[in-house]
């Protein structure tokens, strides 16, 4: 596996893994959006685009990991974590911030394993489904 910055040419292959994406012109123009910004990086196996994540700066000036989605075939491969991991590293912030449902139990599995923290909880983003934010303290010397 390769983790690389995403590029133009990424961009059907990112939607085409995003199960969103497939129908919401939206999260397509995000991704676009997020693509042309430099702040997503892709999974590739055998030359094909296996999961992305998108690190942003805009969450109280602290890094946020706003997106991270991996092709459901490639799922319980170490694809999430090599993603996360790779914006550990790049991350410009001491702290790393991220989110996902309540519903989502195997992202919840994924940040417990990687020494993630709960950080707090927002309702009413998607009805009956809390979105819950979680934290990770990096490098001091950042």
């Amino acid at each position: 596996m390769k983790i690389r910055k995403a590029t133009e040419s990424d961009i059907k292959a990112i939607i085409a893994i995003d199960h969103v994406a497939v129908h919401d012109e939206n999260r397509i123009r995000h991704i676009r959006e997020w693509v042309s910004g430099d702040s997503t990086i892709v999974a590739v196996v055998d030359d094909a685009v296996v999961g992305y994540a998108v690190l942003e700066y805009t969450f109280f000036s602290q890094g946020f990991i706003s997106m991270l989605i991996v092709a459901e075939s490639s799922r319980c491969k170490g694809v999430g974590t090599a993603l996360v991991s790779h914006l550990e590293e790049g991350c410009k912030t001491g702290k790393l911030f991220t989110s996902t449902n309540e519903s989502n139990e195997p992202m919840q599995a994924l940040l417990q394993s990687m020494s993630y923290e709960p950080s707090g909880v927002v309702h009413n983003l998607d009805d009956g489904d809390p979105e819950l934010f979680y934290f990770k303290k990096l490098e001091a010397n950042r």
